[in-house]
């Protein structure tokens, strides 16, 4: 696996709207973060402070509104944060609870890609209700 950049071409941006919706959105990249001692494959998030996390980092904490900080809310936000971006990327070493973090897996059967999908669709009813009110 390769290391994670600033480059958006290497991010994937996932649109957490509801259908026809556009936004908020979430930026993530798989890879090795460039100054991980013990490189090991992680799916990081692209703050909208220009800083990468584990994603780990955030699932771990059990409550689903703990992850609302990670998206941003256009994609003019998403370029303006890629516009601010060089050099090595800066990653930021959260901690990780594995109790946490293996509870929210288990609870989203054990597939992260499928766990994210899964917090993707609880944002969404979450945001749609924020909006009805």
């Amino acid at each position: 696996m390769r290391t994670i950049t600033n480059d958006y071409k290497d991010a994937q941006i996932l649109n957490l709207g509801s259908e026809g919706e556009h936004g908020p959105y979430l930026v993530t990249q798989t890879g090795i973060a460039p100054s991980d001692p013990l490189p090991k494959t992680c799916m990081f998030v692209l703050r909208p402070d220009g800083n990468w996390v584990n994603f780990n980092a955030y699932a771990c904490r059990g409550k689903p509104e703990a992850m609302d900080e990670i998206v941003f809310s256009s994609m003019a936000k998403i370029m303006e944060t890629f516009g601010t971006l060089f050099g090595h990327p800066r990653v930021l070493d959260l901690p990780i609870d594995k109790v946490g973090l293996d509870a929210w897996i288990e609870r989203h059967s054990r597939d992260p890609l499928q766990a994210v999908r899964g917090w993707v669709e609880q944002y969404k009813v979450r945001h749609r209700k924020d909006r009805r009110s």
